[in-house]
């Protein structure tokens, strides 16, 4: 059970390093050195006490800093009991809310952090297996889901006419799969002109912006025409030019569910220019699920023009394929993932990322073993066994994180 303290961190604005820093550890290897964010976190959860440092000293140092932020003296009496109440955090986990959660629906907190030198030296580890950890083709993990949307991006990127929306969490792989498509469209040599437009806020993004990104890439030479009339015509002309020439086009727009619905309507124009029976252009969207919502016909009945030529593939959790994702990112800097991480660990990092969702989604369970969540638990897991002396990450060791 988690220690009260944790619920008046959160209720007084108090941030866990501020109390962490403030935990100096009087012995092992870490001496002379606050306490781990991931340590202190165990701490919170499961009332686990560091080895090396008197509890006395912890709580003195502790409620020390809750005074000194205002925190009444009855209710700083109470912060080492026990708490009833699992969960107080409301912040999401590295993921945005779907649009029907409930708006007071938590997730789990995963606290980000590095890979500590401690663990690096722990673990005889020379580099961080989660940074800087996409060099090439080769060290990408493919599922079955991702294989279907690689290819769906590259065909779209060789062949005009497609429409496809690829939809998944935030940290699920979506933008490593466009870098992956574009480098393997530059490593073939291909002749397909990869148009992306460069807006930052895609609220904004309007179909001229969409024609001025079109021309940028295709006749960077040639000014944009000041008419809607005139600059849609040269687009036209531009495309149908660069086509008998052999080239072909795709249109790639990260970040697509801020899209307007307006927008989403016009990129059907673009999508119908053609050249006899040859499409000019394919069109990719990238997004999180809330895209997803907006290409659903039963909410925007308005765009179904556009909504029912877009095929909607999504990036899935890892889920049963968490250990294989794993065993790459650690045989990739020359390790085997078990000589780290037990099977316990690896089943506990599942369950601990697999939650029964809540309100309209009470009765289905949810996943979140994505790629970039499951680095941020790995990581705090590895610092964590590395101060606990734990020679391998265990199932005790993630629950504790």
């Amino acid at each position: 059970m988690p220690l009260r303290l944790k619920g008046t961190l959160l209720r007084h604005g108090i941030r866990h390093e501020e109390v962490s820093d403030r935990l100096i550890q009087r012995g092992g290897s870490r001496a002379g050195q606050p306490l781990s964010r991931s340590s202190f976190t165990r701490m919170l959860n499961h009332s686990w006490r560091p080895s090396h440092t008197p509890w006395e000293e912890i709580q003195a140092a502790t409620e020390q800093l809750l005074a000194e932020r205002g925190v009444p003296p009855d209710e700083i009496a109470e912060i080492w009991e026990e708490d009833g109440v699992r969960r107080h955090s409301t912040k999401p986990l590295n993921t945005r809310m779907r649009a029907n959660r409930a708006p007071d629906e938590d997730l789990i907190e995963i606290p980000t952090e590095m890979l500590s030198a401690q663990a690096k030296r722990h673990f005889n580890l020379f580099r961080d297996p989660f940074v800087d950890d996409v060099q090439g083709p080769d060290d990408l993990f493919m599922s079955a889901d991702q294989r279907y949307v690689r290819e769906a991006m590259y065909q779209a990127s060789k062949n005009g006419g497609w429409f496809i929306a690829v939809v998944g969490e935030s940290g699920s792989g979506k933008t490593t799969l466009r870098r992956e498509t574009i480098d393997r469209i530059n490593r073939e040599q291909l002749p397909v002109c990869v148009i992306q437009p460069q807006a930052f806020d895609k609220e904004t993004l309007k179909a001229n912006h969409i024609c001025q990104a079109i021309l940028a890439d295709v006749k960077p030479n040639e000014r944009p025409r000041r008419s809607g009339e005139a600059l849609a015509r040269q687009v036209q002309k531009a495309l149908t030019e660069s086509a008998r020439c052999g080239q072909s086009h795709v249109l790639i727009i990260e970040e697509a569910h801020d899209l307007s619905i307006q927008t989403l309507k016009y990129l059907k124009r673009f999508w119908e220019m053609e050249d006899g029976f040859k499409k000019l252009l394919s069109i990719v969207l990238i997004g999180q699920p809330e895209l997803k919502d907006k290409l659903d016909e039963r909410k925007y009945f308005e765009a179904r023009e556009v909504i029912r030529r877009c095929e909607v593939v999504e990036l899935l959790p890892l889920d049963n394929q968490l250990g294989d994702y794993l065993q790459l990112k650690f045989k990739r800097i020359g390790r085997d993932v078990a000589e780290l991480i037990d099977q316990s660990g690896v089943d506990a990092v599942r369950k601990k990322l697999t939650i029964m969702g809540r309100g309209q989604q009470r009765n289905q369970v949810i996943s979140l073993t994505y790629p970039l969540v499951v680095n941020k638990v790995i990581t705090a897991a590895m610092n964590a066994a590395a101060d606990a002396g734990a020679p391998r990450v265990t199932a005790d060791i993630v629950a504790g994180c």
